[in-house]
């Protein structure tokens, strides 16, 4: 066993005792009702307002921003493309208390029906067999007529680490104001610094495998989600999106699924599943570093030939 295969298996051990063990516990805070999905030392905590991710952590290590440090914190779920509603955010669906049902193993929260766009959101979270956290968010068009929609999760994380995801190559997305540093093998690089800029800046790409990482405090940070080609995206959208706080408050990690049309009634499921992956030490964290992107291909069962 070369190293490369044998650190691979070093992390997978790392996850499984991470994720390991399962409970769901309520509670009560400033965010409203709290429920944590609880395993040995990897906890997330979704507040019933808004049905929002806010804390992803591993002991002392949090990887989501806080609503002490900014107002837009956690991770949300949207509707895209942003153009249908503009700013800000469709309260009832972003923030308003959701319907919880706790049901053993599966955690669900339901939106009040949203008559201004017309839809209402269900999410739920478990534990996969594979030890990931898996999230499926429902968009149900409760209007009298038919709406296209797309699916579109906004991932608040901390400034000061990295993101990389596959390039999906060529495809009409916006002019992208934050650019990746490099791309190495097909991988976009974006780093993340935390000093200040001139002005709020976005990256909009196409991308492939269905996957975004984020490198942060010794940990990668994983989003896995459909892959989704270029030609469905949402309107003025596109597969993955960075977004750059000008004061670097936060750095948003966004993806998003096929835009659809629903008829009365219709709905359609975006599921994804999270990871958290302590970085051996042996693995030098840097942007262009390639056993980074197999860790990632590797965790999600990605054939892709290895670089030593």
């Amino acid at each position: 066993m070369n190293t490369l295969c044998k650190l691979l298996v070093t992390c997978w051990l790392l996850v499984s005792f991470l994720f390991s063990g399962m409970g769901i516990v309520s509670g009560q805070n400033e965010a409203g009702k709290t429920f944590e999905i609880k395993s040995t030392t990897t906890v997330m905590k979704i507040s019933s307002n808004g049905g929002r991710i806010v804390s992803f952590r591993c002991g002392s290590i949090e990887m989501l921003t806080q609503s002490s440090e900014h107002e837009n914190f956690g991770s949300t779920f949207w509707t895209a493309p942003q153009s249908d509603w503009g700013w800000p955010p469709l309260a009832i669906l972003d923030e308003k208390e959701y319907k919880v049902e706790n049901l053993g193993d599966l955690l669900k929260m339901t939106s009040k029906p949203d008559p201004k766009s017309g839809f209402q959101i269900e999410k739920t979270w478990k534990l996969n067999a594979n030890q990931s956290i898996q999230i499926e968010y429902l968009i149900r068009n409760i209007s009298g007529s038919p709406k296209s929609v797309g699916p579109w999760e906004v991932t608040r994380v901390p400034c000061g680490g990295f993101a990389f995801y596959p390039s999906g190559g060529e495809g009409k997305v916006p002019e992208s104001s934050l650019k990746p540093d490099l791309q190495t093998e097909e991988i976009n690089w974006v780093s993340i610094d935390k000093n200040p800029i001139h002005e709020n800046l976005k990256l909009y790409s196409t991308a492939k495998e269905g996957w975004l990482a984020y490198v942060f405090n010794g940990f990668l940070f994983v989003k896995q989600f459909p892959d989704t080609k270029p030609e469905n995206y949402s309107p003025h959208q596109g597969e993955v999106e960075i977004y750059a706080d000008k004061n670097k408050g936060y750095v948003e990690l966004e993806n998003q699924g096929a835009y659809q049309l629903l008829q009365p009634g219709e709905s359609l499921l975006y599921a994804e599943n999270w990871f958290l992956i302590s970085i051996p030490e042996p693995i030098k964290v840097k942007p262009g570093n390639l056993i980074l992107s197999e860790l990632v291909r590797h965790q999600l069962g990605i054939r892709k030939q290895s670089q030593d």
